[in-house]
């Protein structure tokens, strides 16, 4: 049998085959490096480098941090500047001293009315477990209302009217013990409303135009 049958003396098929190995081993070699990269980003703590007045504060830049990359447009540039760990400086966001300790400074509010923000609300936000007030009348935010709000057991004011919130009901409005201004109109609500919600001793309620 002659030499030349053998594909492994074509100086074609060898050149192919031994590129062909070549690519796939660099394209395995950058996928793992890429892999690591992200892995190494999501392991990034927020806080890395920054000093905050209390451990509570430190929560709070972690919750807002989240929110901020959650947003989608801004156009009045609310958020520009959410930065550093100087939250009580951030627009919207309002500090004041803690009900269980006077001499400790907590984000007690977030107003962003009439600020036209698109965005999500995420998990995180349920690490501001000292707010009082949460008003976003007249914004774009989507999606549902996190169940980790059930963590805001100071939440006096809740305020998601003229947004795009969907699903249905926000259940967790029913474990805010303090709660006592509800307002969701002008969402996409749907479905009924729980009857647990009229057994709370709220001072007003609108849930109109879902």
């Amino acid at each position: 049998m002659a030499m030349s049958s053998f594909p492994l003396n074509n100086p074609t098929n060898l050149g192919g085959g031994f590129l062909f190995l070549v690519v796939l081993f660099i394209a395995s070699s950058c996928s793992t490096f890429l892999f690591q990269i992200c892995s190494a980003q999501q392991n990034v703590d927020p806080t890395l480098g920054l000093k905050f007045e209390n451990p509570r504060l430190e929560q709070a830049y972690i919750g807002l941090q989240a929110w901020k990359s959650a947003i989608f447009s801004d156009p009045s540039n609310f958020t520009t500047n959410w930065n550093g760990s100087d939250v009580c400086s951030y627009m919207g966001v309002y500090c004041a001293p803690s009900p269980s300790n006077a001499s400790l400074r907590v984000v007690a509010g977030v107003d962003l009315n009439h600020a036209d923000i698109a965005g999500y609300l995420p998990p995180e936000l349920g690490l501001l477990s000292d707010l009082a007030l949460f008003h976003l009348n007249s914004n774009r935010f989507c999606g549902v209302v996190p169940s980790t709000f059930r963590r805001l057991k100071l939440l006096h004011e809740l305020d998601l009217s003229n947004n795009r919130f969907v699903g249905s009901f926000p259940e967790v409005v029913l474990s805010l013990p303090a709660l006592k201004y509800l307002d969701l109109r002008f969402n996409e609500f749907e479905g009924p409303v729980p009857r647990q919600l009229f057994d709370k001793k709220l001072d007003a309620v609108f849930l109109n135009d879902n």
